[in-house]
């Protein structure tokens, strides 16, 4: 019988996130587990932990579980909600604890690296790499570390402009284009942002889907001519404090202290907030295609921003599951993970209401033909942006084996900006963390 709870951050104060937790290093995978196990034509009887991110209710996890144990009633999955700034000390507490709790577990596709290296993963060659033409080649490459895959993806992303066509009518403003000719520049949007607010009474002139995370905020830097954060071998050489970075973050500063963009709405709040109706625009992922469809708003979607000189860029990737290597499950986890991305159009992208972008080709197919795509105008849009934007513009986070101190000291660095500190000081003091968190991998 299916069953759902959160974990709250108090059950995992006491656990540190170190870097050197199962050893491991840049130059050598230390995960895996003992390999000698199949994924079974035959279901196991079998409890498996699942450890995700994906709230079981408001976002629908829920129906995904029950949908796999009615098609594998032997298996039993307690799924487990953890907050996305949490998941890393979750993880890191219950991974080292060695007992096999979770079973299976939600892995960020830039973290591959990092987790593969401590011992965090099991090694899914074998049993899963025969199976993956069935997946978007990126997905694939972004679950692999050393050449072997580590996690399988169940999606991957890209961001679009969305807006309140009624509040930019309002103020005589028109809507940013689908045009990439005629894109949007960060810096109109933050003139049109301010003019909504102005005149046509938008109490919110912009929002970003995921404040403060490097997943959001890469394209700033990127398309700023600062590139994605790290250079050198391995990209273990931080390069976060540059002019493009520093010019980008700026900008990202003023947001916040103009009043275009408002202080303490966490990411998971933002979409509420955007479809609540009094924002004039907001960029996020592809996932708020079906929210949006199912409002009253009268929305738009178009190109994602590009930096004035710049060249576009909008972030790829999403998530892949992994299997804890201690687990006592595997055969078990691994039917639930080919059913999440393998089988038919993947069981996640099929069941779950207001999925990211399908890894799975066939999911992904069915996905932009549904009725959220085809059912309006502003639906076609967004069609049309996300198709534009997976082929020409994606850049991928940095791939390294320090991505989770880099993305854990940008994160603060990203905070303290858009409380006011100045930009150039946060960025090299985030520089010089970076240094020195990754002298253990040089």
């Amino acid at each position: 019988m299916k069953r759902s709870t959160t974990i709250g951050v108090g059950l995992v104060l006491g656990a540190v996130l170190t870097t050197s937790a199962c050893g491991g290093g840049a130059d050598s995978a230390a995960g895996g587990g003992d390999g000698d196990w199949v994924i079974p034509s035959t279901d196991p009887t079998a409890t498996i932990d699942v450890v995700g991110i994906v709230d079981p209710v408001s976002e629908g996890m829920d129906e995904v579980v029950a949908a796999f144990e009615a098609d594998h009633p032997t298996i039993d999955v307690n799924y487990q909600y953890v907050p996305f700034d949490d998941l890393n000390s979750v993880l890191d507490s219950r991974i080292t604890s060695k007992t096999g709790d979770p079973d299976l577990f939600w892995v960020d596709q830039p973290r591959v690296p990092a987790l593969a290296a401590r011992g965090y993963l099991e090694d899914l060659t074998a049993q899963f790499s025969p199976h993956t033409g069935a997946l978007q080649e990126a997905t694939v490459a972004a679950s692999t570390y050393q050449d072997k895959l580590w996690s399988l993806p169940i999606s991957n992303s890209t961001q679009l402009l969305y807006y309140n066509l009624d509040l930019l009518e309002a103020a005589g403003v028109e809507p940013p284009s689908t045009d990439p000719a005629e894109r949007i520049t960060w810096q109109q949007l933050k003139e049109d942002a301010a003019t909504v607010q102005a005149e046509g009474g938008a109490a919110n002139g912009l929002l970003l889907g995921q404040p403060n995370r490097y997943y959001q905020l890469e394209p700033l830097p990127v398309s700023a001519g600062g590139g994605v954060g790290a250079t050198g071998e391995d990209n273990l050489t931080p390069a976060v404090d540059n002019e493009g970075w520093v010019e980008s973050m700026t900008y990202y500063g003023s947001l916040f202290e103009d009043g275009v963009h408002p202080r303490g709405i966490p990411a998971e709040q933002t979409n509420a907030t955007f479809l609540a109706g009094d924002t004039a625009y907001m960029v996020e992922g592809n996932w708020m295609v079906g929210k949006l469809a199912d409002s009253d708003l009268n929305w738009g979607a178009a190109l994602n921003p590009v930096w004035e000189g710049g060249e576009p860029a909008t972030p790829n990737g999403s998530w892949s599951v992994g299997i804890n290597p201690f687990s006592q499950d595997k055969e078990a986890a691994a039917v639930f993970l080919k059913w999440l991305a393998l089988d038919g159009e993947s069981g996640y992208a099929e069941h779950r209401p207001y999925a990211e972008l399908p890894a799975n080709l066939a999911g992904l197919e069915a996905y932009l033909a549904g009725p959220a795509f085809t059912g309006s105008e502003a639906g076609q849009q967004a069609a049309e942006v996300i198709a534009h934007e997976t082929a020409n513009t994606s850049v991928p986070r940095v791939s390294t084996v320090g991505y989770i101190e880099f993305e854990e000291i940008l994160g603060r660095a990203f905070s303290d900006i858009a409380n006011g500190s100045d930009p150039q000081g946060a960025l090299q003091g985030a520089q010089q963390e970076l240094v020195n968190a990754w002298q253990q991998y040089q």
